[in-house]
Parts: structure tokens; sequence; C-alpha cells
């Protein structure tokens, strides 16, 4: 899972406060200086990075039988932010961003439509950085804990889901005799279509391997691949063409007013493939000491890695 212009929510929080003496001015008015929570000099930064980690996978657990039933089925985390006041840490705002994608293969085209918006979901909870990262990493259930002077992460979650951002309405054919399909549905047994699902993981897995020393040291630290789409021949299993999309997002603070301005992004990677979606997930599955990322592609001498290289930032 399958790593996310402008436009965004704000959920706005209550006005209680938690009664920590740190929540006081630290400046004077209009003298405060704000920052990323990570930069904060109170944050433990391993505790803050195991609490994201932990809402990510408690997300994912509940996101099948809940946001992604709509039409984002594939709803994958980005990155959450928090921006906070540079002498105490106090709590500004936090935004957490997420991507998902909706794809269509035209019947009698092979064109792939897709649809990848992000989303941008604030909360502003009344407390410090070290008590927001103590309170997440203490609970067996982060998302759902009430956060000081609000309300859960996820009741943010929910209205949040209902603005996407760039989103890019997509035409599903309804032919009765198509002459291209989307690879996700070209097998109709159990087995064919768990062969199809390894070999995209095989892919993801590569690129999560391989991100942190390349794409993700740029601007977009948080990329995530969302899905790999392929339109595939019905008759013979021939892959038309085939595209690779990506989410990613990252943030900006203003320093002297605290707002946390996100900007997310969605990436379409088109990846040649000259063969069949067999010898495409052969090719992807096979062992070997070779990452499938790296893999000659079928009918090609290019690998899924270098489909990426001027697509990804």
């Amino acid at each position: 899972m399958n790593r996310f212009v402008s436009l965004g929510l704000v959920i706005v929080a209550g006005c209680a406060t938690t009664g920590d003496a740190s929540q006081t001015d630290e400046q004077g008015v209009g003298s405060t200086v704000y920052m990323n929570i990570l930069d904060f000099s109170g944050t433990n930064v391993d505790a803050w990075t195991s609490a994201r980690q932990k809402l990510d996978q408690e997300f994912n657990d509940l996101c099948g039988d809940t946001f992604c039933g709509g039409d984002y089925a594939n709803l994958t985390p980005l990155s959450l932010t928090c921006s906070v006041t540079s002498k105490t840490g106090k709590i500004h705002d936090c935004a957490w961003t997420f991507a998902g994608s909706l794809a269509a293969v035209g019947a009698k085209t092979a064109t792939i439509s897709i649809d990848a918006p992000t989303f941008e979901c604030h909360i502003q909870p009344k407390t410090t950085a070290a008590h927001l990262v103590d309170l997440l990493s203490s609970s067996t259930d982060a998302i759902h804990v009430p956060l000081p002077g609000t309300t859960s992460i996820y009741d943010a979650l929910g209205d949040c889901f209902q603005h996407p951002i760039g989103k890019t309405p997509v035409t599903f054919d309804h032919d009765p005799s198509p002459t291209y399909i989307d690879a996700d549905v070209y097998y109709t047994t159990f087995t064919g279509q768990q062969k199809w699902l390894s070999a995209k993981a095989a892919l993801v897995a590569g690129f999560d391997r391989v991100c942190g020393d390349t794409f993700c040291g740029s601007d977009f630290g948080d990329l995530r691949s969302l899905d790999l789409v392929c339109a595939i021949t019905k008759s013979s299993g021939n892959v038309k063409s085939c595209a690779w999309v990506f989410g990613g997002s990252y943030p900006f603070i203003s320093s002297k007013t605290g707002a946390l301005n996100e900007t997310s992004k969605s990436f379409r990677c088109n990846v040649a493939v000259k063969g069949t979606l067999s010898q495409l997930i052969t090719t992807l599955t096979a062992p070997g000491t070779v990452d499938a990322i790296q893999r000659p592609l079928p009918g090609v001498t290019t690998s899924a890695y270098d489909a990426l290289g001027g697509c990804l930032p």
C-alpha cells in the first residue's frame, strides 16, 4: 500500500484548554516564531516517528470497512506534520495528508484514465508537542483517542475525505464486449488474481527499498505507490500499456503565523511493456538477486525503475 493543489479542509478545534502552563503566550504579540514539530528541540523524534507509524497502521487496519469503502479503495497515508511554537512547543496546527486513486481502461481504446486526488486533513489539539507525542505513544488506539481541546483524529478524517484535492473525474465504459480491460479484472480465478497482486506488491516493495536514497530525497519525502494500472487485450492477454501512480506531499510552515500549508500531488509514470500479463507477472515475481523494480520488463530493455526517472520529482 499501495506511499499525496492547494485546496484543503481545516477542522477547527474548540477553545478548551488543558490547563498546561506552557499554553500561555511565550512571547509578545506578533513575535512568536513557529516551526515544524520535528525541528523543535523538545520533541522526542523517535517517539514521534513511532507514533506516526502507529497511526498509519491503525488507519490501514480500519480503512477497508470505513473510508476505503468509497471511490478510493486504496487511500494511503502520506505524512503527519504539526506546526509548533519555537520555545514551548505549543501546537498551532497539525495536518495528515493522504492520497488515493481510481482508474478506468477504455474498452475500445485501451486509454488509461486516472483520478488520483490527495487529501489534507487538519486538526488543532490544544496541547504541546511533548504531550501530544506522549498521548499518541501511550494509547492503544491512537487514532480514536480524544485530543485535548478537540476531537479525535479519526473524527476529523470523515469530513476531510469528502473534499478531494485535484480530483479528475474518470468515465467507466460499460461495454459488454470490451477489447481491452484492466489487469485487475483480467483473471477470473482467485489464483490468477493473487499472482497479479503479488507482482504489484513486489514492485511496491522494491520502490520502498530504493526511495529513501533516490526519489524520496527530494521535497516529496513521503512518496507512496498507489497503484499499477495496465490495459490488457482481453482476447490475448497482451499488455497494451501500463501506468504506475504515486502520491506525495511536503509541508510549508509560516514562521510568523504558524499556518501549515501542504503541497500534495499525484504522479503518473508510464511503464513500457511489450508482452503478456502472464510474462509481466513472471518477470516481477521470479526468484533472483535482482530486485523486481530493476528487472528489464517483457519486450523492452528498460525496467520499472527506469520509468520513474523524469516522472517523479
